[in-house]
């Protein structure tokens, strides 16, 4: 008889905090208790899990009665399941044991993430999450791709939040601003989609020791282009993310400080 991906979760559970009460052909309710660091008594979710085809599950609190029934900011999906992994980068197949363990060990992470978001109004991990909706998810593995080419230190700067596109219009040309901590570092060209001032100096992490100007830096002025162009794609799925959110009925739960949502 076929294993089905429920039945998997199910013998992977106690591994993993966690206990079937019940089955059925297409869902199963699950008891979990992340554990604590602090040796405090756990905090026990009843989690509905459905299957999605042969090797995928959507979870959600059985009951909105510990987590909000839908939160973008806590990664919460409209119709309540757990945006627990982006799909396109992360693929999560559970067709064994190892991979249902990777599976619990998302939902555990979740699960702790949500106790913390719930005291402190903001999601731990703020800049390691993926942007809000697919698109903008999609632009973001651009944009860190983008300043992965240009050095750690690029990386490091875009995974705490501090380059903001600006669009500008100069003499009638659109153009993008990268700016970095208010201070801009180069400017694309909307149309075409050209990098300004190319002459100028590199901004890559071995910008000073060597002394190149982007055009010459290696593919380093694509990658100044891509990731200028892509922060404001970001900007712009979210945004547009968030309006459709709010256009399907969804308010905002209170619970998260500087949520779009609120405004």
């Amino acid at each position: 008889m076929k294993r089905t991906v429920l039945t998997i979760l199910g013998e992977t559970a106690a591994a993993h905090h966690a206990r079937v009460l019940q089955a059925a052909a297409d869902h199963a309710l699950f008891e979990t208790a992340p554990p604590t660091v602090s040796g405090k008594p756990p905090t026990t979710y009843r989690i509905r899990i459905d299957a999605i085809g042969d090797n995928a599950v959507k979870a959600r609190e059985d009951q909105p009665i510990l987590l909000p029934s839908s939160c973008p900011e806590r990664h919460i999906n409209i119709d309540g399941s757990f945006c627990l992994y982006w799909a396109e980068a992360e693929p999560n197949a559970i067709v064994d044991v190892s991979s249902a363990g990777i599976w619990w060990g998302k939902l555990l992470v979740f699960l702790k993430r949500q106790q913390s978001a719930a005291l402190r109004r903001q999601w731990p991990g703020r800049t390691e999450a993926r942007a809000h909706g697919p698109e903008a998810a999609r632009a973001q593995l651009v944009a860190e791709r983008a300043a992965s080419e240009l050095g750690p230190g690029f990386r490091r700067l875009l995974h705490d939040l501090r380059f903001v596109p600006v669009r500008k219009k100069v003499g009638g040309d659109a153009r993008l601003r990268l700016m970095l901590d208010g201070k801009r570092l180069i400017s694309v060209r909307v149309r075409g989609q050209r990098v300004m001032t190319k002459r100028a100096r590199c901004k890559c992490d071995a910008a000073e020791r060597l002394r190149l100007p982007i055009n010459g830096c290696g593919s380093h002025e694509t990658a100044l282009r891509d990731l200028t162009v892509a922060l404001n794609r970001w900007k712009i799925e979210e945004d547009r993310f968030f309006r459709e959110y709010i256009a399907a009925g969804a308010k905002c739960c209170g619970t998260m400080d500087d949520c779009p949502l609120a405004a």
